[in-house]
């Protein structure tokens, strides 16, 4: 489905402002669930371009996923095999609680149909779940810790963040379990409420309320994850003393969060506009 102008542009300076101040506390919805469907598509195939850019495309591996406004137990995926830098709109796979594309034509990657599925149905505030091959969050995710407040973007995962040891999880006789529902129920428990998980020796997934809170997480977590390979193999970094009011509140969090995807937005439709058709 073509995009439309007036639906594909929304960069910070249309929002609501006053004398230079923004004057926004949350991210618009629309009231249309077509255009809001629409508007979920077009920021998922330019997060897919985004991504490609920054590296995150390893092979098939990865997937990010947009919960559909219409049918929220659907979600929308690229397809299996479409290069990130070539992820249009018309591209977009949704498929169903069952695991069936039921709108697009593609290859589904199977391999993550529960875990994008359970989490939906067990937290349903959220719309983005993003799950790339990053090189750094690869690395990072090998020491199974969480991030510290090295940086001022680390910080923004203070308190949002987890880790799960896939490997941690054993059958009745010791062995690794291979049953996906049980490693799926899992991975939903640990995850919880939280906005950043890492999987152990696996890489890193975010989420967020909007495709452009999640894609972002994801972005910072991975230059997170570089900031810290990059101060521990130098020596040993200081932490600061961090007090409560240093701790944002989840609702801003997620609006930022939001917030800073739109200059990337901006930049990649003007560079690529064929990503919305």
């Amino acid at each position: 489905m073509p995009a439309s102008p007036a639906s594909s542009r929304h960069s910070i300076r249309a929002l609501p402002h006053a004398n230079n101040r923004l004057q926004l506390s949350e991210p618009p919805r629309h009231a249309d669930p077509l255009a809001e469907r629409l508007h979920r598509k077009q920021r998922l195939a330019a997060s897919y371009r985004l991504f490609a850019e920054l590296g995150f495309e390893v092979g098939v591996a990865g997937h990010f996923t947009a919960r559909d406004p219409i049918e929220p137990d659907h979600y929308w995926i690229n397809p299996l095999g479409v290069p990130f830098s070539q992820i249009r709109v018309s591209d977009l796979l949704r498929v169903n609680g069952e695991g069936q594309v039921v709108e697009g034509q593609g290859l589904l990657n199977t391999s993550a149909l529960e875990l994008h599925y359970d989490l939906q149905k067990a937290r349903p505030e959220v719309v983005g779940i993003a799950h790339l091959h990053g090189f750094h969050g690869r690395v990072w995710s090998a020491f199974g810790r969480p991030f510290e407040p090295l940086t001022a973007e680390a910080s923004g995962f203070l308190d949002d963040q987890v880790v799960f040891d896939r490997h941690a999880l054993r059958d009745a006789n010791g062995a690794l379990e291979q049953d996906r529902a049980i490693a799926s129920a899992a991975f939903v428990e640990r995850f919880a409420a939280n906005n950043l998980l890492i999987w152990q020796n696996h890489g890193l997934w975010t989420t967020g309320e909007t495709v452009e809170s999640a894609a972002w997480r994801f972005i910072q977590a991975d230059d997170s994850a570089r900031a810290h390979l990059l101060a521990y193999g130098a020596g040993q970094p200081l932490l600061p003393r961090l007090e409560e009011a240093d701790r944002a509140p989840k609702a801003r969090r997620e609006f930022f969060a939001w917030l800073n995807f739109l200059p990337l937005w901006d930049r990649i439709v003007q560079q690529q506009p064929d990503l919305l058709d």
